[in-house]
């Protein structure tokens, strides 16, 4: 297990998420935060996809996190960050909270996942059901030092259910996604 690197406010969860219909977000986020599809294969539709790891490490998740997926204070997750990039240039920063108890029988695969998109295997069949979509707007400088931007960024965290097993994703939309058109 590898120690986490330093944490930011994001991570930090210092900011509220709130429900998905509640929010009013503006065009161009809009059209990406309420799409209830595939983000991965969104992307690869706008040009050459790829996946880079920031993180991947067994941790405690934070409170707000344990909360919304149902743990005890003393489960432990599978906590992997990565970017999301087109063409090489990142786009998306993600952060998904897998506990270890739903990473058993057919789940398994997701504790592998390297460099591959864990959207693309979220709805491969048998396809995870989005249960709870919840919405923040954060401050670009907030995000982790690989994925800085000016401005503010919109986030989407979503509870999904893959086996009935609770598994938490959060998707931080940048600037530079705006660039490859709706």
């Amino acid at each position: 297990m590898r120690t986490p690197r330093s944490v930011s406010p994001v991570i930090a969860g210092v900011f509220r998420w709130r429900d998905a219909a509640l929010v009013r977000v503006p065009r161009p986020a809009a059209d990406w935060v309420r799409d209830p599809a595939s983000l991965t294969h969104r992307l690869r539709a706008r040009g050459a996809f790829s996946v880079l790891p920031l993180e991947q490490s067994i941790q405690p998740p934070r409170p707000d996190e344990r909360r919304l997926l149902g743990q005890q204070p003393r489960q432990w997750a599978l906590i992997r960050e990565v970017l999301l990039q087109l063409d090489g240039r990142p786009v998306v920063y993600a952060r998904s909270v897998l506990p270890l108890s739903s990473l058993r029988g057919g789940n398994r695969r997701l504790a592998h996942m390297t460099r591959r998109s864990l959207g693309a295997e979220l709805f491969r069949a048998p396809a995870a059901k989005r249960r709870a979509v919840w919405l923040a707007r954060v401050p670009g400088d907030a995000l982790p030092a690989e994925t800085r931007a000016t401005g503010p960024v919109w986030g989407r965290q979503s509870l999904f259910l893959k086996r009935h097993a609770p598994l938490l994703v959060a998707e931080f939309f940048l600037p530079a996604l705006w660039d490859v058109g709706g």
